[in-house]
């Protein structure tokens, strides 16, 4: 007998088999149960998870000798029948190939015919039935409404959307899911210990990662690498299918998080040169960041992590634990949203290598940006960040100097703006680095503060902060003070927001904007 492949060979044939889909067993076995079973079906789903495989066994529960029944016994002509694809009363209608008005025709015409045995069920499946035409839906609509009681149509397809509505309001739409990682492992374990395939389960966490979902592609892959290898472990795996490993995967995100591009181009040479596919690697960057993103969640709100949410190995988990301190959530979300951006142009690079060492670069380069990210956060009214511990150490540590050396005091109150800003910069680096953009100058004893151009806004936020802005002159300059914060909507005698409409309308600004396919937060003037 001809070898068959193990998606054939262990294709379910009764509702307790079929895994992954507890809710469709359920309804359908319930629906047999209480005579209840519908004219007609869609089932809607991925590819791989049972959809068609489920429309046979409804046949077979159907016109089981026992039957109808929600568990058929498999042994009688009828089961066996359908099991082969040998029965007259179950016929498979591929809505590709036949999609046409004359073949809905035919299907009219022979649902006319009772089935083979008197009280049975003829079953007419219909598989992508969303590759039906306008016309040839058209012609089976009434067909479908009211067919006769012995027939039961089921519509098999992975684009639901593309079916009618007035279809769809004449079934039931059942929706199959994507198959869990775990539950494809836990399937695959049981197949290869009754086939005495030998793999470890690192390499299983693999077929399953590369099934994306699917049960029919798990078993594809398992029946490719147990021809690959006797002992089958995670490399043979990765090195078969192309896959990243995740220590790869890891280490590129670290390099970015660092901004490390020289060995993120090593890493991609390292990855070319062991014949991975550049894609795939980038596909599972944005998930392992996505991934990270979520761990972070949970470690911020103490909740256990739920591993329904993301399907992780402890190897990986390990990693973004490893990582974690050295990115904020914010960083994350822009850089998961940068590679989604980037997806199409990865995908369809002529050279992806090239594609992918640009954009794992300029990832990279988002760490420089992360103070004008602080910038926007005030700007939405969020509380200044708190002083790091280290900082709070040497405020209290000038302080008591101050307390004991009353000398040291500035008791002539003379300010040097340069002297001021080192002083602020050791106990408060964000507060210093608004200020470098000001004029600050001293009368008596009020400090004026004043924010020209494109540097306005910051005045607004400073008052925010004013009473910790006065407490640091005050200890600086060793008296009480006060404090005027202002700003200056113009910048050279021409509004900041004519400037910057000015500048915006210059046909080199914007072939840049379109170039980069970015965007202007702020417009400034060149001093010099």
């Amino acid at each position: 007998m001809a070898y068959l492949v193990l998606a054939r060979k262990w294709r379910p044939q009764v509702f307790e088999d079929l895994v992954g889909q507890p809710h469709i067993i359920k309804i359908l076995k319930n629906a047999i149960s209480q005579k209840k079973v519908s004219h007609a079906y869609v089932f809607s789903g991925p590819r791989g998870v049972g959809k068609t495989t489920t429309a046979r066994i409804l046949a077979k529960s159907l016109n089981c000798v026992e039957g109808p029944t929600p568990s058929p016994c498999g042994r009688c002509d009828f089961c066996t029948g359908i099991a082969e694809g040998s029965s007259m009363d179950v016929i498979e209608i591929d809505g590709a190939s036949n999609n046409s008005v004359d073949d809905i025709r035919d299907i009219r015409e022979r649902v006319r015919y009772a089935p083979s045995v008197l009280g049975k069920y003829k079953v007419y499946i219909i598989d992508e039935a969303h590759m039906l035409t306008e016309s040839a839906f058209n012609a089976l609509l009434k067909t479908i409404e009211e067919p006769p009681p012995h027939t039961i149509f089921v519509l098999a397809t992975t684009a639901y959307r593309k079916i009618p509505a007035t279809v769809l309001s004449r079934c039931q739409h059942l929706a199959f899911r994507r198959i869990p990682r775990d539950v494809i492992m836990e399937r695959l374990k049981y197949i290869c210990n009754i086939e005495g395939i030998s793999i470890s389960e690192d390499a299983l966490n693999l077929i399953a990662r590369a099934a994306d979902g699917s049960m029919r592609d798990s078993l594809t892959i398992l029946d490719q690498v147990s021809s690959f290898a006797e002992e089958i472990t995670a490399t043979d795996v990765a090195q078969l299918l192309g896959l990243s490993d995740s220590a790869l995967v890891s280490g590129l995100a670290g390099a970015i998080f660092e901004g490390d591009q020289h060995r993120i181009l090593s890493l991609v040479s390292e990855a070319s040169e062991k014949g991975f596919d550049l894609r795939t690697l980038y596909k599972d960057l944005m998930v392992f960041l996505r991934d990270m993103l979520v761990l972070k969640t949970y470690e911020r709100s103490g909740m256990e992590i739920d591993r329904t949410v993301f399907e992780l190995s402890q190897e990986e988990i390990e990693h973004m634990l490893r990582l974690s301190p050295k990115i904020s959530e914010e960083e994350l979300t822009l850089m998961v949203n940068e590679l989604i951006r980037s997806e199409y142009d990865i995908r369809n690079a002529t050279f992806p290598r090239i594609a992918l060492e640009v954009n794992l670069i300029r990832l990279s380069l988002l760490k420089e940006f992360s103070s004008v990210r602080e910038l926007l956060e005030k700007l939405k009214g969020l509380k200044p960040a708190e002083i790091s511990s280290r900082n709070l150490e040497k405020k209290t540590d000038i302080e008591e100097k101050t307390l004991k050396d009353p000398e040291s005091k500035k008791s002539d109150r003379e300010f040097s703006v340069e002297d001021f800003l080192r002083f602020i910069d050791e106990r408060d680096h964000i507060l210093a680095s608004k200020l470098m953009h000001a004029q600050i100058e001293m009368n008596g004893d009020v400090i004026y503060i004043k924010f020209n151009g494109g540097h306005a806004f910051l005045a607004s936020m400073l008052s925010e902060e004013e009473d910790t802005l006065k407490r640091v002159f005050e200890d600086y300059l060793g008296g009480p003070v006060r404090i005027k914060i202002g700003a200056s909507e113009s910048s050279g005698g021409v509004s900041l927001n004519n400037f910057k409409k000015e500048v915006l309308s210059r046909p080199e600004v914007r072939e840049i904007i379109e170039l980069f396919d970015g965007s202007v937060i702020d417009v400034r003037k060149n001093k010099t």
